[in-house]
């Protein structure tokens, strides 16, 4: 009888290659003319498809194990805060060092989008009352949350700026974003933005702090007890944001249940990555919350996939550290900042 691991290696040999097979040794059957409609029995688990590992069959709905990662441009210092412009289909992404927001659009490739950017880090496009984009930044060493005062199509070095102080202390440096239908943005705001970031002498606040910006302008702090908070998103049912921690002592994602009001009713640890992982490799950062409920995290070596109730689905091996990524307009392709490199890579198209 052939052993688990022999059986693991035979599936994935062949799946690569298109064929339709049958393990019989196993009394098990799987029966594919593509990965897409692979059905392998759970006792494989995990697989490895090139840069694809799977651990749970629910990947395969979105993730083509047959797609290349793609770089679309490298040459950057330190990329962040991928966003999509759903009005005019085009990528915008932060080179915080170089104080720079880039774009993307394709057949274009990148260009220089701003020059001036407050140094960026996570960037939002929400809609204006007359239903236009604008751009919202955190600014992570100007230490505030701004919006741009021009048009998103003809970008200027103008800013309004919308939170800069907790109970009258200077934030300590806006980094990630998402925000609800309700026009609240959740922000967190870690340290990185300042030169010794915890020890820095101009940090006014004791803590680190998660954050809900009213759309009439208050400021409502949600945590204060994460000491790396990084990568924000809300779930569509607007009832639920889950935050990344990048802390290499205790590197982790956590789930918020959210009230009514947009306010924190509970907390709940999500995942807790292993600290044996090196943080060379990357720690939790980046988060978007796909159309179908699953979870887009960039992580240790990749993106980590994730169901709902935090079950790890699948990993995706990248060749540089991820920060983080965005989906374009109908979530077929996910935009990567890594390092110094754009990458992208295709998904399938869900029907929800």
């Amino acid at each position: 009888m052939c052993s688990l691991s022999k059986v693991k290696r035979l599936i994935s040999l062949l799946v690569r290659l298109r064929m339709t097979i049958c393990v019989a040794a196993l009394g098990l059957c799987a029966c594919s003319q593509s990965v897409a409609r692979t059905i392998l029995p759970q006792a494989v688990y995990p697989v490895r498809i090139g840069v694809y590992e799977i651990f749970d069959p629910r990947a395969l709905s979105v993730l083509d194990v047959d797609a290349d990662i793609v770089t679309l441009a490298t040459g950057f210092e330190w990329l962040e805060g991928p966003v999509w412009s759903q009005q005019h289909d085009f990528l915008l992404f932060s080179d915080i060092p170089t104080h720079k927001v880039y774009k993307y659009q394709q057949g274009k490739g990148v260009t220089e989008y701003l020059a001036d950017s407050g140094f960026s880090n996570g960037l939002l496009i929400r809609k204006s009352v007359d239903q236009h984009e604008q751009l919202l930044l955190m600014q992570s060493r100007s230490r505030q949350v701004a919006v741009m005062h021009a048009p998103i199509t003809a970008p200027a070095a103008q800013y309004q700026v919308l939170a800069r102080q907790y109970n009258g202390q200077r934030l300590n440096s806006p980094n990630d974003v998402a925000m609800a239908e309700s026009g609240t943005v959740y922000f967190t705001d870690p340290p990185y933005g300042l030169p010794k970031q915890l020890d820095d002498p101009a940090k006014e606040l004791d803590f680190q702090g998660v954050y809900a910006l009213r759309p009439g302008g208050e400021l409502i702090l949600l945590d204060k007890t994460l000491t790396f908070p990084n990568g924000i998103a809300l779930h569509g049912d607007q009832k639920t944001l889950y935050v990344a921690a990048s802390n290499p002592q205790n590197p982790a994602w956590y789930r918020y249940e959210l009230n009514d009001e947009g306010e924190v009713q509970s907390r709940h640890l999500f995942y807790q990555t292993s600290v044996e992982y090196n943080p060379s490799h990357g720690l939790p950062d980046g988060l978007k919350v796909h159309t179908s409920g699953l979870i887009f995290a960039t992580g240790p070596q990749g993106i980590w996939l994730f169901g709902q109730q935090g079950k790890l689905l699948a990993k995706v091996y990248l060749p540089s550290i991820a920060a983080n990524l965005a989906f374009n307009g109908d979530q077929s392709q996910v935009f990567v900042t890594a390092h110094n490199q754009l990458l992208s890579f295709p998904l399938k198209q869900t029907h929800n």
